[in-house]
């Protein structure tokens, strides 16, 4: 097998170039390409205190690696039993269960207990390294915790041009109180993935996927401050639908940040402002 290893949050497009290499080195063996994911993500177990929220879900990740040509994705629990693994008890694991012919990293990438294995050490040990130069866009190289940062930011537009494709959240939709409703916006709640990163707060123009279709879709994320909501909230209003989500899946993808979330003074403002959000994102959305 050819073997590329590494927690792939976001699946970027610098893990997209990675996982471009592995495949075209198995071509070249004729073997075939294989990568090891974690969960959870390492510093969830080593620095608890500095657990990232993660850009993909699990489930997110498999389809996203599995849409960019991984034959076998092959998912790791990361514990501190494992974490306690010299470079070589690693591969000595891994080499009962698969014959690596060639292993294809990051420039960056290390293993093993105290983060002691390496390209270096791998090639020191008889090992057959590719090593893939970092991935840049406008000179600067691409990390993961640059597209969270910018999602967290609001910055949606840069964070998903990083990304390759819109930044996504799904989930089931959920009860409501029916405010959007009875302002004649009915919105889908979703309910979102434990430790999923959610965006900054405000309005977006988005696109929505549903069991019916995708749609065109205006999404928030807030407390729905102008009726003293205390619980944070992502949720579609979806044009052009008619129907009843409650309990279906629903993805949400998020295209645009349009402002943030804002306490107005009346309903009457809100309704107003709801139907410019509405306008602005089927502009946005459409070009």
């Amino acid at each position: 097998m050819a073997l590329t290893i590494g927690s792939f949050d976001g699946v970027h497009l610098g893990h997209l170039d990675v996982i471009g290499h592995v495949i075209a080195s198995a071509k070249d063996l004729e073997v075939q390409p294989a990568l090891i994911t974690f969960e959870p993500h390492p510093r969830c177990v080593l620095d608890p205190a500095n657990c990232p929220q993660t850009i993909t879900t699990l489930q997110e990740k498999l389809a996203l690696l599995e849409a960019a040509g991984v034959e076998h994705a092959i998912v790791l629990r990361f514990d501190r039993e494992l974490a306690s693994l010299s470079p070589q008890e690693f591969v000595d694991r891994l080499a009962t269960v698969m014959e690596l012919r060639r292993w294809v990293i990051g420039y960056d990438f290390a293993f093993g207990r105290g983060r002691t294995g390496s390209a270096h050490w791998l090639l020191e040990h008889g090992h057959t390294v590719e090593v893939v130069s970092p991935f840049q866009i406008d000179g600067h190289d691409l990390h993961s915790s640059e597209v969270r940062r910018l999602i967290t930011a609001g910055e949606i537009e840069h964070a998903n041009r990083l990304l390759g494709r819109e930044y996504s959240m799904a989930g089931p939709v959920e009860a409501g109180e029916r405010v959007g409703r009875q302002l004649g916006f009915p919105t889908a709640n979703i309910g979102v993935e434990p430790n999923k990163l959610i965006p900054a707060l405000g309005a977006y123009a988005g696109r929505a996927r549903a069991p019916e279709g995708d749609f065109i879709a205006a999404l928030s994320v807030g407390y729905r401050p102008t009726f003293g909501g205390t619980q944070l909230r992502v949720e579609a209003f979806l044009l052009d639908f008619e129907g009843d989500l409650y309990q279906r899946r629903l993805e949400l993808r998020f295209v645009r940040y349009l402002h943030p979330d804002i306490k107005f003074p009346s309903t009457d403002e809100l309704v107003r402002q709801l139907h410019q959000d509405v306008a602005d994102t089927r502009r946005a959305v459409s070009r």
